[in-house]
Parts: structure tokens; sequence; C-alpha cells
């Protein structure tokens, strides 16, 4: 399991760290996306590397999916640039799906392991 260090999630660094991270984020999921259907280990130990990264930055999942657009964005564009089809880029959402299933079981387990570490928040309605 991951340790988590709340001075390294992503809402508590400076703005330059905070860009360092996003665009470290954007290569680790070109990355990811480059050997997605390879070679299964290979493929593997990608993901968790970057569910990884992103459970320990605290990453919200609409960033995130905002940081898997742009990639696929990029590198449609670049693509289309060669004069190569972008059809099959359609099946890239897959590893989208599989880094949020892991990166959900990531979170439950941690709350599983420690149950005072999950504070529920009260809305001024109900305070």
């Amino acid at each position: 399991m991951v340790e988590r260090n709340r001075r390294d999630f992503l809402c508590n660094l400076s703005e330059p760290g905070k860009q360092e991270l996003l665009q470290g984020l954007k290569r680790h999921d070109q990355v990811l996306l480059r050997g997605y259907f390879g070679q299964a280990d290979a493929a593997e130990e990608k993901l968790e590397h970057f569910v990884s990264a992103v459970f320990s930055a605290d990453v919200p999942a609409q960033l995130l999916v905002k940081i898997h657009i742009q990639v696929m964005d990029q590198l449609a564009a670049q693509l289309k640039m060669e004069g190569h089809s972008t059809a099959f880029l359609k099946d890239y959402r897959l590893a989208l799906v599989e880094v949020m299933a892991r990166l959900t079981e990531r979170h439950r387990n941690a709350m599983a392991v420690d149950p005072s570490s999950f504070q529920p928040t009260r809305s001024p309605e109900t305070a």
C-alpha cells in the first residue's frame, strides 16, 4: 500500500509543484497508453505506477479525466498529421476505466485500513 502524505497532495503544492505534478501525470498517462495493449506484465506495472502516483497526490477524478482527454487529443492530432486512422483510440477509454476502478479500490482499501481517517463532512444545514 502506498503511504500518503498530505503535503504531497495536489491541493497543498505550490503552483510550480502543481504544474510539475500535472506534467508528470500526463507523461505517465502517455506511457501507460503506449503500452496498454502490449505485454501484459509491462502494462500492469505501468498501470499500477500511474494509479499509485494519482492516489499519492490525491488527484481529483475530474482532473484525471481531463488529463486523459488531453493526452488522447494530442495522440489523435499526431496520428492525423501522420495520416493514420484514429478509430482505434476509442479502445483507449478502457485504460481510463481501469485506472478509475483501481483508484476507487485503492481508496476503499485505505478507508478500510484506517477508518479513523474518514471524517464525514457536515453541510452548514446539518451543523
